[in-house]
């Protein structure tokens, strides 16, 4: 049977009510952990202001690879589709969100670990003079607010197929083969636009998809249940489960 995508609180108008709106805090406080994002990000913005690259990344492969201005659409979806299956898997299953959202935090803080110790860049931007829209989009907006430092392994792709993963392993997407074939086009596209506008070489992706790979392994094949204390988890369920009994109380 499949999971609706939209949870229960909205379904029900459970929100409208204040010991519903107290049953949804207690039951879906793992949404804090969005909070990680805020703090790679800004870890992002320091590396992108301080690192200076000693090494430049590219191969012959790069140079046969033409510029196609159009892939920047795939590239730019990445954005909300990552926050849209997140959100799905938040409201979902607790489990598969937590599962899904480390491996994209994995992902992220491992590269910036190799930026800090192999500082990278490449130089494969072309010089823009087409005026079409995409091309506009990729010169005033890409390449203007996105340095071409930090390159190896791409973070594009590592988020993109910690997402794929994620999607494909949960039980929302289960019995939704459609959604799993439409995310593993997205993802292919959007991991090959990454090298058709130029932001990276194909040897940064190839740098994540093994990562991807090592990570992936990690964090859904380890079972890190025991790693929080059972003291901890039994006062979260406890807590939880006190909500829910304010709420039947009250209808």
């Amino acid at each position: 049977m499949k999971q609706p995508f939209l949870p229960d609180f909205i379904r029900n108008k459970e929100f409208l009510k204040p010991e519903g709106r107290s049953a949804i805090v207690r039951q879906y406080w793992h949404v804090v952990i969005f909070l990680g994002y805020l703090v790679l990000f800004i870890e992002f913005l320091l590396l992108e202001k301080h690192i200076v690259p000693h090494y430049w990344i590219s191969c012959s492969i790069d140079y046969y690879i033409p510029f196609i201005p159009i892939f920047v659409v795939p590239y730019v979806l990445w954005f909300p589709l990552i926050a849209v299956v997140l959100v799905l898997l938040c409201f979902s299953d607790r489990g598969d969100f937590v599962r899904t959202i480390m491996l994209v935090y994995a992902g992220m803080a491992t590269a910036m670990f190799i930026y800090m110790l192999y500082p990278n860049g490449q130089l494969l931007r072309p010089v823009i003079k087409s005026q079409d829209v995409f091309s506009n989009f990729i010169r005033n907006r890409i390449y203007a607010n996105d340095t071409n430092t930090n390159c190896m392994p791409s973070i594009h792709v590592l988020n993109q197929l910690a997402i794929h993963i994620g999607l494909c392993k949960s039980k929302l997407f289960k019995n939704r083969p459609g959604w799993k074939f439409t995310s593993l086009i997205l993802t292919i596209l959007i991991c090959a636009s990454t090298v058709f506008i130029k932001q990276h070489s194909i040897i940064d992706v190839a740098a994540a998809l093994a990562l991807e790979v090592i990570l992936y392994l990690l964090v859904f094949k380890v079972d890190w249940s025991g790693a929080v204390p059972t003291k901890i988890k039994s006062r979260v369920r406890e807590w939880e489960l006190q909500g829910i009994q304010k709420k039947g109380v009250a209808e």
